[in-house]
């Protein structure tokens, strides 16, 4: 087994584009030739020949019903691919979406941090003034205009881009970040809205596929929180988790899955390494979603 998995995004979307456009080619080729045409009727005085003309018609019935086939064949395939891609690449656009957010905020802050320095520089720039030629000035006296905030933030690469957009309150404080990551004509996006103590923050993500998840998190002073999270798929059914964590990492989560099924787990605390503890399913979960082995059915 190798170490690392490494998912090429743009040789399984191209492959999928591909391999529909050679299934969409087969019946307008089949349907639309002289080949067709002259199966499609009694081409024995164009063709000089019943033998031919019935050799012609067999072959053309045989090559449709094959290449019917083939076509569902590639369609199918097709998805596969286009499945695949699609299943990574939804797992990597939230990584994409965290870390531009967090370089959103980032930048924000560095601004922030400039602005200080510069509202300073403009209050005390007669010091500067007044240092003696050859002296040191004092380190606020290179401080320069920071410009505008920093709200909007984008990465382009050649097929796609990442953009988040920051808004704030009259305080200056973060109050929602948004964030589309588009790869491929693929969008996923991503809102979240803070309250201004930071401690309730609602997320609400839509994926390629029409698919949504609704996370509603509650933050502890002591580092603990509850979250209820429910995912919706393009179909319309629903699965919803509720997730209570201590400070320590370690929790409880329920699950209730569209066809009514519930399920349980625990995890410990983080591990030494700073990540989380594996969700363990409970016994007594366990064994209300396991069938009883002992039921024999009946044959009427």
């Amino acid at each position: 087994m190798p170490d690392k998995l490494k998912m090429n995004y743009n040789l399984l979307n191209d492959a999928k584009r591909n391999l529909e456009d050679l299934a969409n080619n087969i019946e307008p080729t089949l349907n639309d030739s002289l080949f067709a045409t002259l199966a499609g009727q009694d081409s024995s005085s164009i063709l000089g020949s019943s033998v031919i003309d019935t050799a012609i018609t067999d072959l053309h019935t045989n090559a449709q019903g094959t290449m019917t086939k083939a076509e569902k064949g590639l369609k199918q395939l097709a998805g596969s691919f286009g499945s695949v891609g699609e299943a990574f690449l939804q797992f990597d656009a939230e990584i994409a979406q965290g870390m531009n957010v967090t370089n959103s905020n980032l930048a924000l802050s560095n601004w922030n941090r400039q602005k200080e320095q510069w509202d300073y520089y403009q209050a005390h720039k007669d010091e500067c003034d007044k240092v003696p030629a050859g002296q040191k000035k004092p380190d606020f006296c290179s401080a320069t205009d920071p410009g505008q905030q920093p709200l909007d933030q984008t990465i382009t690469t050649d097929r796609g881009n990442i953009h988040t957009h920051l808004t704030l309150d009259d305080k200056g404080n973060v109050v929602k970040e948004e964030t589309t990551v588009t790869y491929d004509g693929k969008t996923y996006t991503s809102t979240t809205t803070y309250t201004e103590d930071k401690h309730h923050l609602i997320t609400d993500s839509t994926y390629p596929d029409g698919s949504t998840v609704h996370d509603d998190t509650h933050l502890k002073d002591d580092g603990s929180s509850t979250t209820t999270t429910t995912s919706t798929d393009a179909d319309g059914k629903k699965d919803t988790s509720d997730i209570a964590l201590s400070g320590d990492g370690s929790g409880t989560k329920h699950s209730t899955n569209s066809d009514g099924t519930t399920h349980d787990y625990t995890r410990g605390p983080d591990n030494s390494d700073g990540t989380s503890a594996d969700w363990v399913e409970t016994q007594e979960s366990i064994d209300r979603n396991t069938p009883d082995d002992t039921y024999i059915p009946v044959t009427m």
